[in-house]
């Protein structure tokens, strides 16, 4: 059986990280642990969007 490429790209990517100093990102990041803690991958894929939309509009 053939092993993987060292190089190939994971199946999803990483999950956007806030930006330093940024009480919106803060805020979005703690509902996403919270989220993380209580097993609720819905909420917890709801904070991603948000934070990369986020992310993109006001820290791009």
């Amino acid at each position: 059986m053939p092993n993987a490429s060292p190089s190939a790209p994971p199946p999803w990517p990483a999950p956007p990280q806030p930006h330093p100093g940024c009480a919106y990102c803060a805020e979005i990041g703690g509902q996403r642990a919270t989220a993380r803690q209580e097993y609720d991958r819905s909420a917890e894929s709801d904070c991603n969007v948000r934070l990369r939309r986020h992310l993109k509009e006001v820290h791009a």
